[in-house]
């Protein structure tokens, strides 16, 4: 599933080959593999359902205000996107 972002910016999630209750979530710039971060998909439900704000440290961070998450590359925004899509599309996984 892929989500359209700011300026190129692509957020790809795939689930991971090896565990199938997690994830990758990967930020491409026109093709280009820029990050990749592994995560529970449990973890990411809990995070939109739930009342955390922000997920993730480092360099790929996630924040949350109502019904919109915003995605963080190096303390940049990069795009933000609905909650509701992105649990629909987890949910497909």
């Amino acid at each position: 599933m892929d989500f359209r972002l700011l300026h190129d910016y692509v957020l790809k999630v795939e689930p991971e080959k090896e565990k199938a209750s997690r994830v990758r979530l990967i930020v491409k710039q026109q093709g280009k593999e820029l990050i990749c971060r592994k995560e529970g998909l449990n973890r990411l439900l809990d995070f939109i359902y739930g009342g955390d704000d922000h997920l993730i440290k480092g360099r790929l961070q996630l924040s949350k205000k109502k019904t919109a998450i915003s995605i963080y590359i190096n303390g940049d925004i990069v795009g933000t996107i609905e909650a509701r899509a992105f649990a629909d599309g987890l949910d497909k996984l």
